[in-house]
């Protein structure tokens, strides 16, 4: 059977786009969940994480942190890891929910292999303590079709969840211990 000119037209145009797309499609956003059930109220748990600015007193994976608005939406937070500094800017911060939202500003490729990611801290109740919750949505440093070694997805997300992990496991510590601050 023969299909009329239009038809055809169409049918080409179609596979064309099709295998366009399927070359052109750069990477995908990577999801890293990370949270931690605390053997305290809530309210315990958000006085240790609820500063913006003081992600390195409670994180041991951050030598140094500071923002120059403190838990303003729009401040800018500077983080010193062990490879080197970091922006991130706070989006939105809200007490009452216990949670705060924040993105990448400033990152360089060889101290965190993301090239924009964006946060959620969380404090929710969980039976008779807390759930402390750490969501990252980011993407590799080489966003292009073939990434270079340690500029991958798999790179970013392991960097993200080394950034993430040791910072919840030092709150339940600490929290869990005794210690507050």
């Amino acid at each position: 059977m023969q299909f009329p000119p239009p038809v055809r037209l169409l049918s080409a145009a179609v596979l064309a786009l099709t295998t366009l797309a399927g070359h052109a499609h750069g990477p995908t956003p990577q999801k890293i969940d990370e949270s931690v059930t605390i053997a305290a109220p809530p309210a315990a748990v958000w006085a240790v994480v609820s500063n913006f600015a003081d992600l390195a007193g409670w994180n041991p994976a951050v030598t140094a942190s500071s923002a120059d608005r403190g838990n303003e939406a729009g401040s800018t937070r500077t983080l010193t890891l062990p490879a080197g500094q970091v922006t991130e800017q706070l989006d939105d911060y809200d007490a009452a929910a216990m949670s705060m939202s924040y993105r990448s500003g400033t990152t360089d490729p060889k101290v965190l292999p993301a090239s924009s990611y964006s946060g959620r801290l969380t404090v929710k109740p969980d039976g008779s303590g807390s759930k402390l919750g750490w969501q990252v949505r980011g993407y590799r440093a080489d966003t292009g079709n073939d990434p270079a070694a340690g500029m991958d997805d798999e790179s970013a997300v392991k960097a993200l969840r080394a950034l993430m992990r040791p910072g919840l496991d030092a709150v339940r510590a600490r929290i869990e211990s005794g210690g507050t601050r």
